[in-house]
């Protein structure tokens, strides 16, 4: 036996295409809403593709960028460990360009830092990404960002070992047939791992499982519920200096309606008169109350 190969533990793949699947539905819907944040500043209709997750070592990913990129890292909780942006600088420099007036077209000088009005986009830009990422998860679990760090190369980062497995979604926006830039998401793969199960088809209504035995039980309980019932012959009105100088013996004039409510609880569900039964104060219903709400 000579091709036995090395395996690292907890490294495994068998169940990456399940938690994959789940992301790029996610990265659809977050897709449109990245074009909406990007089209404002760019004056055109952009173009963005959600591209399929990628299962990859950070230290491959890491040599697929740039030297000089923007790279927030972010920590979302409850997940576990960083997440991180990643903004290339030529389409920084080319959106604050079209920003301005421009087409996007400006040749871009070798460089180390961002001027301080990219650094301003970066931050607007970003903040709304990782906002709109936040409402994409929202039915799948609530997640709450922080900004860690804002660095200009992935190197400056250090969020993560080269050996490190993460899963990046990978979102290309071109706004002219020409251009063509990554904005990429990088999650650690043992983050992913622990909402794995949430991320998966969604289990049938609840109404589908009705249990009918079950229901028809509750319907008898809550017949017996008894409710309070009560009505209102007259509502006198007294002004304030009135009342301080009622006494024993002082008679206030009522008028009582003809038709009198039945109030159950905080609702009035009949109208109706008073009178005696059986030597009894009694109340008669006359009319029902029909709503929407009864």
């Amino acid at each position: 036996m000579d091709d036995v190969q090395t395996y690292a533990f907890g490294r495994g793949e068998s169940q990456a295409p399940v938690m994959l699947s789940g992301l790029d539905r996610l990265g659809e819907k977050l897709g449109r809403r990245i074009r909406a944040l990007v089209e404002p500043i760019c004056g055109v209709r952009p173009h963005v593709e959600a591209r399929e997750a990628q299962l990859l070592e950070f230290s491959d990913w890491s040599a697929q960028v740039p030297a000089f990129a923007s790279i927030s890292v972010y920590r979302l909780s409850p997940m576990k460990g960083q997440m991180l942006l990643r903004m290339d600088a030529a389409m920084i420099s080319t959106l604050v360009d079209c920003f301005y007036g421009g087409i996007g077209n400006r040749p871009l000088p070798p460089r180390g830092e961002f001027t301080p009005t990219e650094d301003r986009l970066i931050a607007r830009l970003s903040e709304s990404i990782i906002a709109r990422l936040v409402e994409s998860w929202a039915d799948v679990l609530p997640l709450e960002p922080g900004l860690i760090v804002r660095e200009t190369g992935v190197g400056f980062a250090a969020s993560a070992q080269p050996g490190d497995q993460m899963v990046v979604q990978r979102f290309q926006i071109s706004i002219t047939r020409d251009q063509l830039w990554p904005i990429d998401i990088v999650f650690p793969l043992s983050a992913l791992r622990a909402v794995e199960p949430l991320m998966g088809a969604r289990m049938p209504a609840d109404a589908d499982q009705a249990d009918p035995v079950w229901q028809a039980r509750i319907a008898r309980r809550m017949r017996d519920i008894r409710m309070p019932a009560r009505t209102v012959l007259a509502r006198p009105n007294l002004s304030l200096a009135e009342l301080m100088q009622l006494k024993v013996g002082d008679v206030i004039p009522v008028t009582i309606g003809r038709a009198l409510p039945l109030i159950v609880g905080n609702r009035i569900v009949a109208h109706g008169t008073i009178g005696e039964q059986d030597g009894r104060a009694a109340f008669q219903i006359e009319k029902l109350v029909q709503g929407p709400e009864q």
